[in-house]
């Protein structure tokens, strides 16, 4: 663990809580590649989740336009206000600063254009992703997460096509283009989990936006409900005649054994839309 980050853990009496997944970054390397990964300087960033605010501290240093900080947790609110207040972090270059106590689920972005940064724990991963790219009007232009092991596999298995598809990738692949930038190992974190952790870059595109969202959460959701099957078999089950869309699958050149699993994104898209 940094020397820096210790002494504060120890001056604040900073421990993990359970109830709210806390797993703290404590390396000062990491937390300075993952703050050089997007442009924050000039830029409106969102920090969800920031705990200690030792990614924070990196933020600042970088002078963001705007920066707000959602956080749950009231203790660590009274710490950061605290390390304001001794100059600790010097927000006075900081057009707008603001602190939002509240559940990241509920918070509406006021920004245009602006990026998130959060590090996410694994039970809330899919519900944040889903806030941020389908549930709100202004959607962000980045978002840079940091992940555990057993999500970020799943999101990325849609973008290597060796690999199959799931409803989470698929979801993500609609709204956005993702790639991995960090690998973090457990012993990175105190308390340390139990598996590793990796840092992903999700670049919204409105690529897919001509497919309706809600027509496309359902038909896929339900499809994969029985994905070892043929998807003709799924389709015919629930809406339509075998003739149609043998016919169909044949415009899109879909072969007609094909499961659930084996569509990549633009080819899930085009179906949705010709149904």
């Amino acid at each position: 663990m940094d020397f820096k980050l210790e002494e504060i853990l120890k001056k604040y009496k900073i421990k993990a809580k359970k109830s709210l997944w806390q797993n703290f970054l404590v390396s000062e390397t990491i937390l300075e590649n993952i703050s050089e990964i997007i442009e924050v300087f000039d830029k409106n960033i969102i920090e969800v989740w920031p705990w200690f605010w030792a990614l924070t501290e990196k933020i600042i240093e970088k002078k963001p336009l705007s920066l707000t900080l959602v956080e749950l947790d009231l203790d660590m609110i009274k710490i950061l206000e605290d390390r304001i207040q001794k100059k600790e972090l010097d927000i006075s270059e900081i057009k707008n600063f603001e602190i939002k106590n509240c559940d990241v689920l509920k918070h509406i972005p006021f920004e245009k254009n602006y990026s998130i940064i959060a590090n996410i724990p694994y039970y809330i991963t899919s519900p944040i992703l889903r806030h941020f790219l389908y549930n709100i009007e202004s959607t962000p232009e980045k978002m840079l997460i940091l992940m555990q092991k057993d999500v970020w596999n799943k999101i990325l298995e849609i973008f290597n096509k060796k690999i199959r598809s799931s409803v989470l990738a698929l979801f993500i692949a609609k709204k956005s283009y993702v790639s991995e930038k960090l690998f973090v190992w457990s012993h990175n974190f105190i308390p340390a989990p139990k598996v590793e952790s990796s840092v992903l870059l999700f670049e919204i595109h409105k690529k897919f936006d001509y497919v309706n969202d809600e027509k496309f959460f359902k038909i896929i959701k339900i499809w994969f409900s029985a994905n070892r099957k043929k998807l003709i078999k799924n389709l015919e089950k629930w809406w339509f005649q075998k003739e149609e869309l043998i016919k169909i699958f044949k415009i899109l050149n879909i072969d007609l054994n094909s499961r659930a699993e084996n569509l990549w994104i633009e080819k899930w898209c085009e179906l949705v839309e010709k149904l």
